[in-house]
């Protein structure tokens, strides 16, 4: 359950439609947030289908399903953007891993 508490400060506007205004920008980010982590699990699960489908194109994962794949991800973005307008669709491309990993290196200081 979304619980959304909100401060108000005395340089802020602090009417009830700005204060409910600021509680449905929130509730917005945190549902996109989690739509966009419910596409990445399917696209986790379903990775194994998709690399020996599509391998290294971009595909957009909607409602926990393939909906589109393109070698091109500027025009898979476009299509997405077109059919499914405001909602949030996952576009991942499909490497060998379904995740990257990234290493950094941190340097280390040599004493004298």
């Amino acid at each position: 359950m979304f619980r959304c508490i909100i401060v108000a400060t005395a340089e802020e506007g602090t009417t009830p439609q700005y204060l409910a205004e600021k509680a449905i920008r929130r509730l917005l980010r945190y549902e996109a947030r989690r739509k966009i982590q419910q596409e990445a699990d399917a696209f986790r699960a379903m990775h194994a289908v998709l690399w020996r489908q599509y391998p290294n194109q971009y595909v957009a994962v909607y409602q926990g399903r393939l909906s589109d794949h393109d070698p091109d991800q500027l025009a898979l973005l476009q299509r997405v953007e077109e059919h499914y307008p405001e909602i949030p669709v996952l576009i991942r491309q499909v490497l060998a891993e379904p995740e990257e990993v990234y290493t950094f290196r941190s340097p280390r200081v040599a004493e004298l």
